[in-house]
């Protein structure tokens, strides 16, 4: 009898898993950065929010594409071959989660001055914490471009 979920099932399970926390994280870091950014430069603080999730979407379905991409392409699927890139999406996730805590430690933060603007923004956020949905909007949106670019990719194969 055969196995209704295989080994090659799971390896595939793994990669997506690891492929869209891995797209989401780096989607955040670099997010989290331009927030930052804005915060330093004295940007208005409901700029700063907006530009943060634009970048936030963008950077996400672009790692999407691109992953989506390198594992389309692949000739070969072997379960060797599924391991290595379950390694080297795992290794990749690593070095991002190392960069933002080093980007916490040393990063913009640590210029001087950094506080007093962080302060005035997070004065603006506590009298206007209704804008802060738009970050949970922004992640369901990432979740639903995701689906919809893996059923796209899907339908495209079936024709």
């Amino acid at each position: 009898m055969d196995k209704l979920i295989t080994k090659q099932h799971l390896l595939f399970l793994v990669i997506g898993g690891f492929s869209i926390l891995l797209t989401a994280e780096f989607a955040f870091f670099l997010g989290h950065i331009t927030h930052q950014l804005f915060i330093i430069t004295n940007q208005n603080p409901l700029y700063t929010i907006i530009a943060k999730e634009i970048v936030q979407l963008i950077v996400f379905i672009i790692s999407v594409f691109i992953i989506l991409k390198l594992i389309t392409k692949q000739k070969v699927l072997n379960q060797k071959h599924l391991k290595r890139q379950i390694i080297w999406l795992i290794a990749i996730y690593f070095i991002i989660q190392i960069l933002q805590v080093l980007y916490n430690l040393y990063g913009i933060s640590a210029f001087e001055g950094y506080n007093d603007k962080i302060k005035s923004y997070s004065e603006f956020i506590k009298e206007n914490y209704l804008i802060l949905i738009s970050s949970s909007i922004v992640y369901y949106l990432q979740l639903i471009f995701f689906a919809f670019i893996i059923i796209n990719y899907s339908i495209k194969d079936d024709k």
